[in-house]
C-alpha cells in the first residue's frame, strides 16, 4: 500500500509504460481488493465470535457504527478542498465534486456499516453469509448498467458520487462494496469450517476457487457475443471482479500453506494490522500532502527513477512501521492516555480548519 502510493505520486510519467510497468499496475490493482476483501473477512471473524452481542442495539453496536463513521470522516477529511470553514461557501463545483468523490475509506466505512446492519436483519451467520454473497453478485452484474445511468441529474451529488465513478470517485460502492461482501461471506465459510481444517480450506476454497474464477473469466472473454457493457469483455466489471478475486484467493491459498509451517507470528505483526487505518492515514498525508500539510508530491513531483523512489520507500515504510508499533504499544500499555491524544489530535485537526 505504501509502496504502491509512493511509487505513482513520484514516478517520472516518461517511465509509465512497458511489460514491468504493467505487470506492477496489475499487482497494485489487487492491493486494494485484497485490503477491501480482507475487511469483510475480517469483520465476520470478529462479529461471529460474539455474534449474539450484535443482534441488538447494544453499546457495542454503537461503538462499531462510530468506529466505522470515523472512517468516512478521515475519507473526506483528506478530499477537504480549503483550508478553512468558512471558504466553503461560494466554492467552486469542481472543488465540491472533488471534496464529495468517494475514496477507499469513505467505502469501507459505509460497507462495513451496511454489513453491521445486514447482522441485524439475518439473524444467524449462514443466513448473513448468503446474503452477503447474493448481494456481491447482484452488486457485480448490476454495476456495468448502473454506470451508465446519470446519477447527477436524478439525486445529490453527495449520494450520486457512491454508485458511480463518474463524478470522480475512485472508489463507488458499485462495484467496489461486492468485495467486502465476498470478503464476508468468505470469513464465514472460515470461520464455521476452513479454520479447523487449513489445509483443506486452502486448496477447495482458495486455490481451486481462483483458479476456477479466473477460468471462468478466460471463458467470458473468448464468448462470440458481449454479456455486459462496455463491449470489450475484458474491460467489463464483471470480467475484472473475476479477475481481481481469482488472483486474490490463489494468493491467499498460497499464504494459508506457508502459514501452517508457523506456530505463532511475532507481536509486530498483529500490531501493524491493528494500526492500518492510522498508517494509511499518515502516509497519504506524507506522500501526496493534504490540508494540514505539503507532501512528497509537492516538493518533489512526478519526477523520479525507480531506484530513487526505492530509497523513498524504504525510508517512509521503516517510519510507518515504526509508528504503528510505537502506537500500539501505547495503546495496550497507555490506554487511557493513548484515548486522550487520540481525542486531542483529531481535536486540533479539526481546530486548525476554523
Amino acid at each position: 500500500m505504501v509502496q504502491g502510493h509512493t511509487f505513482d505520486a513520484l514516478l517520472d510519467p516518461a517511465r509509465r509504460s512497458g511489460l514491468a510497468y504493467d505487470a506492477w499496475v496489475f499487482q497494485r490493482g489487487l492491493t486494494s481488493c485484497l485490503f477491501l476483501l480482507l475487511a469483510g473477512f475480517a469483520f465476520t471473524l470478529a462479529t461471529t465470535r460474539h455474534w449474539d452481542r450484535h443482534l441488538r442495539l447494544s453499546r457495542a453496536f454503537g461503538t462499531r457504527l462510530r468506529r466505522f463513521g470515523l472512517f468516512a470522516v478521515l475519507g473526506y477529511g483528506l478530499h477537504f478542498p480549503v483550508r478553512h470553514y468558512a471558504d466553503l461557501t461560494g466554492m467552486a463545483d469542481e472543488r465540491w465534486q472533488s471534496f464529495l468523490a468517494v475514496d477507499v475509506l469513505q467505502l469501507i466505512g459505509l460497507s462495513l456499516i451496511g454489513l453491521q446492519l445486514l447482522v441485524l436483519v439475518a439473524r444467524t451467520p449462514r443466513a448473513f453469509a448468503a446474503t452477503a454473497l447474493a448481494s456481491c453478485v447482484v452488486i457485480v452484474i448490476s454495476t456495468p448498467l448502473a454506470h451508465s445511468i446519470d446519477w447527477s441529474s436524478r439525486m445529490p451529488p453527495f449520494l450520486g458520487a457512491y454508485l458511480t465513478p463518474a463524478t470522480g470517485s475512485n472508489f463507488p460502492l458499485l462495484p467496489w462494496s461486492a468485495y467486502v461482501l465476498f470478503g464476508a461471506a468468505l470469513g464465514h465459510v472460515y470461520s464455521r469450517w476452513g479454520a479447523l481444517h487449513l489445509a483443506a480450506f486452502a486448496n477447495r476454497v482458495l486455490l481451486i476457487g481462483g483458479a476456477g474464477m479466473l477460468t471462468a473469466s478466460l471463458a467470458m472473454s473468448r464468448l462470440p457475443f458481449d454479456i455486459f457493457e462496455p463491449a470489450n469483455a475484458l474491460t467489463a466489471i464483471p470480467n475484472q471482479f473475476l479477475v481481481r478475486v481469482g488472483s486474490v484467493l490463489l494468493l491467499l491459498g498460497i499464504v494459508a500453506h506457508l502459514s501452517r509451517r508457523i506456530a505463532t507470528l511475532p507481536w509486530a505483526f498483529a500490531a501493524l494490522a491493528q494500526e492500518s487505518l492510522l498508517v494509511y492515514f499518515v502516509h497519504l498525508c506524507i506522500v501526496y500532502g493534504s490540508i494540514w500539510n505539503p507532501g512528497l508530491l509537492w516538493f518533489l513531483g512526478a519526477t523520479l527513477a525507480p531506484g530513487q523512489i526505492l530509497a523513498i520507500e524504504v525510508v517512509l515504510i521503516g517510519a510507518m512501521v515504526t509508528l504503528a508499533l510505537g502506537w500500539n504499544w501505547c495503546k495496550h500499555s497507555h490506554a487511557k492516555a493513548a484515548h486522550v491524544t487520540a481525542y486531542v489530535v483529531l481535536t486540533l485537526l479539526a481546530l486548525i480548519l476554523i
